[in-house]
């Protein structure tokens, strides 16, 4: 299942890149491209990993030939920790890989969190279809509780975490422009 692309969603991503000064996009979980596709149009650069290889495939030859976007395939628990000292500057990392996999699968959150927050750099954190990662009730068995997702997000940069809509959202403490930005109610 890929994130759908509404007006709520480019108007966050909008507000990212114009408020939090972010140029760069780190998406999981590309699935057909329809996010990347969009924040392509958003962002100076959108680099987007899938492991599934067909999904990939897929993807990569829809996005091929766009300016800025840069689609690969594997593990991001292998791929994301290379990928960040090579980053020059914040990125908003859209943590997205649980929304393609099968219920009930693992799935590779808590590692791709534990990669960002290891960084040096305040990089904001978002996580799609976070209501059901939250809920006891609906979130498959053995996938991570909204304890671990949260004591996670509290390492490294000190960061204020709050849920819009269906994603989490983590903001470093020093992007006080984007936190009021985006939840200025």
């Amino acid at each position: 299942m890929d994130q759908t692309v509404t007006p709520e969603l480019t108007a966050l991503l909008t507000t990212l890149r114009d408020a939090g000064g972010i140029r760069v996009l780190v998406e999981t979980g590309t699935g057909r491209g329809d996010l990347s596709f969009a924040a392509g149009d958003i962002f100076d650069t959108v680099i987007t990993f899938e492991s599934d290889k067909a999904l990939y495939d897929a993807a990569h030859e829809r996005l091929s030939g766009r300016k800025g976007l840069l689609p690969l395939t594997g593990d991001t628990r292998e791929l994301l920790p290379q990928l960040m000292d090579r980053l020059a500057g914040p990125a908003a990392f859209w943590l997205g890989s649980h929304l393609s996999m099968r219920q009930g699968g693992e799935i590779p959150l808590l590692a791709e969190i534990a990669a960002v927050t290891a960084a040096p750099m305040d990089h904001v954190i978002c996580i799609p279809g976070a209501d059901i990662l939250m809920s006891d009730r609906h979130r498959p068995t053995g996938w991570p509780t909204p304890v671990e997702i949260i004591a996670l997000l509290g390492q490294g940069a000190a960061r204020k975490v709050e849920l819009r809509d269906t994603s989490l959202i983590a903001v470093p403490d020093a992007n006080t422009k984007l936190w009021g930005a985006l939840f200025s109610e």
